[in-house]
């Protein structure tokens, strides 16, 4: 109800009837916004005072209900609820009906808390987990939903907002990790994804590829009517056929560690900082997707086998796609050796980038490098690593300012040859070659929340939210 009053002050006041009311002055009441802002800071506190007397009454009305003869006593802490509409509290109810034993609303009705703690309503972690927390920080995100709930005063304090959300986040690795051990063992698996019962489907499943009809023409596309290179035509890694393909991007995103204690010191001392490590994996078919995160690349991996497995993926190609990093393919080659039907496909962008590191170290100038790489790159977005290799080690000593990093980068080269594609005729058949997915999911689950502003986390911290 909305009055007018020529010096009322804007505060929500109780009426006659028993409803909420507010007055204001004569001079307010042609303000739209401050009519908006009149109802609203009545609304909010009634819509919690209406809440607080429902549930209190519903309690009452079960201690009735279980009552019988015995007395009805008022719990002496109220019920806490954090909720969408704000903080409120309501009474909770306790019948001692002796040999019967004791019903009491605060945990035989509601769910129990302990003594410090709010009962968290869905739309209240919906609006502050979901979309606050994970976009920004934890108090910005207390100061607005304490704002538009109209209870700057006895809100939600951040410390509680961090505290609650890393709890809820800790829940859903439990929940995830429970269900994942309970999937590997019902399909013979370890507790470490290791694959203790060798099926034959696993193992004699035959790859899907494209017919040779159709990368032929592709080829041909590629090379505008020339005679294909043999290095192109043997290239060691297949053109999957999409229709019967998994596609698997999976890549580490690091933030830093936050450390466990502060010290004072005079002079800081030069030490590696140390990183928290998400792993991020994007798994898509058929034009549907899921995303997985975990702490390191194997509990990450577990999670993946498991999902393949509860979601019926078996018999199809489960293409990865990484940034040729050599432990996590290791990882990934080890924790599938129990399934054929797999291939892993280095990233173009990584690779270019990683050759372009590699040589802007190891010779003499830019310009010098330059020339190397124009050379270099087209063999391998041709897929013609030999070659690529060869050209380098032709490559006169002269212009190499650091022959061990140029060894590396041969080596790199040769060690990833199986996951090298032939770029250029994947592009042509429609196929991916790039782990990009893999890198936005990255931005939006890790990075864009957690590496601003200097931030640092804890391993708990970072990987529950």
């Amino acid at each position: 109800m909305l009055e007018c009053n020529e010096a009322a002050e804007i505060n929500p006041t109780r009426l006659e009837n028993d409803s909420f009311g507010i007055v204001i002055s004569e001079a307010d009441a042609v303000s739209i916004d401050r009519c908006e802002n009149a109802v609203l800071r009545t609304a909010y506190p009634a819509m919690r005072e209406a809440l607080s007397e429902h549930l209190s009454g519903v309690s009452e009305k079960k201690a009735l209900e279980n009552a019988h003869s015995s007395e009805i006593i008022v719990n002496s802490r109220q019920y806490r609820v954090d909720g969408e509409v704000g903080r409120f509290e309501f009474k909770t109810h306790i019948v001692d009906d002796g040999d019967k034993g004791q019903y009491n609303t605060i945990c035989d009705l509601f769910s129990e808390l302990s003594s410090r703690e709010y009962y968290r309503t869905v739309g209240f972690k919906e609006v502050a987990m979901i979309y606050g927390d994970t976009e920004q920080s934890y108090s910005k995100t207390a100061a607005f939903i304490n704002r538009i709930r109209y209870q700057t005063e006895g809100g939600t304090p951040y410390r509680t907002l961090r505290e609650n959300t890393q709890a809820e986040g800790a829940e859903l690795i439990i929940h995830i990790e429970e269900k994942t051990r309970v999937i590997l063992q019902q399909e013979g698996f370890s507790e470490d994804g290791t694959c203790l019962e060798h099926k034959e489907a696993y193992i004699e499943t035959q790859p899907a590829t494209l017919s040779v009809v159709q990368v032929t023409e592709a080829i041909e596309k590629d090379q505008r009517g020339s005679e294909a290179d043999e290095d192109i035509l043997q290239n060691p890694v297949s053109y999957e056929d999409p229709e019967e393909t998994v596609n698997i991007t999976i890549d580490d995103v690091c933030v830093k560690k936050q450390k466990e204690t502060r010290e004072k010191q005079r002079a800081p001392k030069k030490e590696k900082r140390q990183s928290v490590n998400n792993t991020i994996v994007h798994v898509e078919k058929g034009g549907r997707s899921y995303r997985l995160n975990g702490y390191g690349s194997k509990a990450t991996l577990c999670f993946l086998i498991a999902f393949i497995l509860n979601n019926d993926l078996l018999g199809y190609r489960f293409q990865f796609f990484t940034d040729g990093h050599k432990t996590l393919n290791a990882t990934i080659l080890k924790m599938f050796s129990w399934y054929k039907n797999i291939g892993i496909i280095l990233d173009w962008h990584h690779l270019e980038k990683k050759c372009k590191e590699l040589l802007s170290m190891a010779m003499k100038g830019r310009v010098v490098r330059n020339e190397v790489l124009n050379k270099l790159l087209p063999l391998l977005w041709q897929g013609m690593t030999a070659k690529a290799i060869a050209y380098l080690q032709e490559v006169p000593g002269s212009l190499i300012k650091d022959p061990g990093v140029m060894e590396k980068l041969m080596k790199y080269l040769e060690r990833n040859t199986q996951c090298i594609p032939c770029y250029a005729v994947r592009k042509e058949l429609g196929l991916r070659n790039s782990s990009a997915i893999g890198e936005k999911m990255n931005d939006l689950i890790v990075s864009d929340r957690q590496k601003n502003n200097g931030m640092s986390w804890s391993k708990s911290g970072s990987v529950a939210l």
